[in-house]
C-alpha cells in the first residue's frame, strides 16, 4: 500500500517550494506551543539567520519576505502572547533582519519595524539601538528616500535623548532631493535646542500627517494625547497650588480657578471626558471613563512644564 501525499508529489519544484513557504509560520506557531517543558526555550526562532534563509529561498526572496513580514507583524501584535514570554520581543529584531535581508526594497519594514523595536516594554522591544541600526540599512538601501533619515533622527530623539544625533540625522534628510522644506528647520531646533518639547510635538505630528500605517498613525495620535494630558494637569496643579497659597485651601471645584481668574475654562482631556478632581488634597488625574490610551513620557517635562507656566503666567 502507497503511503504520502500524491498530488505533492505532482507538483512541479516551484509549487512545491511556495507551500513548503507558507508552512513556514503555521509549523512554527504549531512547533513554539509544543515547547511546553520548562527547561526549553519556548520563543526558539528555528529559522533565525538572515543568510541561512536567504540560501533556502532558493530565488523566491520575495515571496519568503512578504511571509516573513507578516510573521513579524503578528509577533509583534500578539500582546497577550508577549506577556508570557520570558523576553516580549526577544526574535522581532532577527525577524525584521530576515526581512530585510530577503527583500531590501520593503521600505515599509524599517520604518515600521523601527517604532516597533523604540517603543518600551509593554508596548515594544525596547531596543532603540536596534532599531537604528535596521534604519542604517535602509539608508544604505535606499539612500534618496528622506523619510529613513528622519525616522532615525525621530528614534534618537524621542527614544534615546540623544539631541545632537537627531539634528545630524534630520540635517542629512533636508539635504535628500525632495525632501519637505521643514525638516531643514527641524534639524536646526534638534540641533540647538535639544529636549524641546515643541520640538516632539512636531515630530508625532508629522508622523501623524505622513505614516503610511494605521497603526503608526494611532501611536502618534495617542502619544500627542498624552502629552496634552500631562499640559492640562500640570497646569491646573499649578493653579491649584497657587489658588492654595493665596487662600489657604483648595477651591470645592475646578471651576472656583475661573472665578479666582486663574484660568478661562475647566480643559477636558482630548477625548472629551472631564479631568477627576479631589478638593481635599487638590489632586487632578484621567478619569476611569477616559478614551485616551495615556502613555508616560519618557522624560521627565513637568518640572519644567511648571517653571515655563511660573514665567508665562507671572503668579
Amino acid at each position: 500500500m502507497k503511503t504520502g501525499i500524491p498530488w505533492i508529489r505532482r507538483l512541479p519544484p516551484a509549487g512545491i517550494f511556495a507551500l513548503a513557504a507558507l508552512l513556514i509560520a503555521p509549523v512554527q506557531t504549531r512547533v513554539d506551543a509544543g515547547l511546553a517543558r520548562p527547561s526549553m526555550d519556548p520563543d526558539l526562532l528555528y529559522f533565525s539567520s538572515p543568510a541561512m534563509v536567504k540560501a533556502l529561498a532558493l530565488g523566491y526572496d520575495g515571496l519568503l519576505a512578504d511571509i516573513y513580514w507578516m510573521r513579524a507583524i503578528q509577533y509583534y501584535g500578539r500582546r497577550d502572547e508577549a506577556r508570557r514570554r520570558q523576553v516580549p520581543y526577544k526574535n522581532l529584531a532577527a525577524l525584521l533582519d530576515i526581512v530585510t535581508t530577503l527583500d531590501p526594497g520593503m521600505i515599509d519594514v524599517y520604518r515600521a519595524g523601527s517604532i516597533f523595536l523604540s517603543e518600551p516594554e509593554p508596548v515594544g522591544a525596547g531596543l532603540p539601538q536596534k532599531a537604528v541600526a535596521l534604519l542604517d540599512r535602509g539608508i544604505a538601501a535606499h539612500p534618496q528616500d528622506w523619510r529613513l533619515p528622519f525616522d532615525k533622527g525621530f528614534v534618537h530623539y524621542w527614544y534615546m535623548r540623544d539631541y545632537e544625533q537627531a539634528g545630524r540625522a534630520w540635517l542629512l534628510a533636508s539635504r535628500i532631493a525632495g525632501a519637505p522644506p521643514w525638516l531643514e528647520a527641524l534639524a536646526a531646533r534638534g540641533l540647538s535646542q535639544g529636549g524641546a518639547i515643541e520640538v516632539a510635538k512636531e515630530l508625532w505630528r508629522r508622523q501623524l500627517e505622513s505614516a503610511g500605517r494605521a497603526d503608526l498613525r494611532e501611536n502618534a495620535r495617542n502619544r500627542l494625547a498624552s502629552i496634552q494630558v500631562d499640559e492640562d494637569l500640570w497646569t491646573l496643579e499649578f493653579c491649584l497650588e497657587r489658588y492654595a497659597a493665596a487662600r489657604g485651601a483648595f477651591p470645592a471645584s475646578l471651576d472656583g480657578l475661573i472665578a479666582a481668574g486663574f484660568i478661562h475654562f475647566v480643559p477636558k482631556d482630548p477625548s472629551g471626558v472631564p479631568y477627576l478632581y479631589d478638593p481635599s488634597i487638590g489632586a487632578v488625574s484621567l478619569s476611569a471613563a477616559t478614551k485616551v490610551r495615556y502613555i508616560a513620557l519618557p522624560y521627565n517635562y513637568r518640572d519644567a512644564y511648571k517653571a515655563k507656566l511660573a514665567r508665562l503666567l507671572g503668579k
